[in-house]
């Protein structure tokens, strides 16, 4: 006698979408009601940490070739998402947002599948600190992000960010893998900076590839506006 799961998965979907940070194929099929479960469990904690765990779980049950999302760079795993949901539940989302110009909220309809990752011309990885010294940087991952609260108005803020953030330090002789290194040698290393190189690092955060997009809206002024959403919380509010 077949197990009554295994009746009902001839008929589950069967997708392929692009990863933005490598534009590799992957395969991947909607969530499950097990899977909703996770999310809508981490959802009711009201904890970032939770949900971001709850999403790198799903991730990675309904992806084929995705074994730890969770080194994933954060953009990836917010466009999978997207898309995950996507065609798990809907294309259509209509978040709530406080108009800043009226102070009424606003209901807006975001077509999930429009959304792409918005890429700076400006933007890379390898960090020129002087003529014989290169940095080549990775992006935050839920594994380098979890528990963290980073204020992008606060340059101090990143400084953890950035030391975890150093992959390779490049010199005329060698390469050297910070995950080799004590982490306390990467922090004097970050500390010795000039506040114009630091700046260069703080510039790859800034200008790191994003899930944005941009809906238009009225107001009851009969006013015509746009709002730029960024971010899964933006989609989902």
């Amino acid at each position: 006698m077949s197990s009554l799961s295994n009746l009902l998965e001839p008929t589950v979907p069967k997708y392929t979408i692009k990863l933005p940070s490598t534009n590799k194929s992957l395969n991947f099929r909607p969530f499950l009601v097990k899977e909703e479960k996770v999310l809508l469990t981490a959802q009711e904690t009201s904890d970032d940490t939770g949900m971001l765990t709850a999403i790198k779980q799903v991730i990675e049950s309904c992806f084929k070739d995705i074994t730890d999302a969770g080194n994933l760079p954060i953009f990836d795993i917010e466009y999978l998402f997207i898309n995950l949901r996507a065609k798990s539940v809907g294309e259509i989302v209509s978040p709530i947002i406080v108009c800043p110009y009226t102070g009424e909220e606003v209901s807006l309809e975001v077509n999930l599948s429009s959304i792409e990752v918005i890429q700076d011309k400006t933007h890379t990885k390898k960090i020129q600190i002087n003529d014989d010294l290169i940095i080549n940087m990775k992006y935050p991952s839920i594994n380098i992000l979890s528990g963290r609260e980073i204020d992008y108005d606060d340059p101090l803020s990143f400084y953890d960010l950035i030391v975890d953030c150093v992959d390779t330090i490049v010199t005329k002789d060698e390469t050297i893998k910070a995950n080799e290194l004590p982490k306390k040698e990467i922090q004097s290393f970050v500390d010795n900076m000039t506040k114009v190189q630091f700046d260069k690092l703080l510039e790859f955060f800034l200008t790191s590839p994003k899930l944005e997009h941009i809906v238009k809206y009225k107001t009851s002024d009969d006013v015509d506006r746009e709002v730029v959403l960024s971010g899964l919380s933006d989609f989902f509010a």
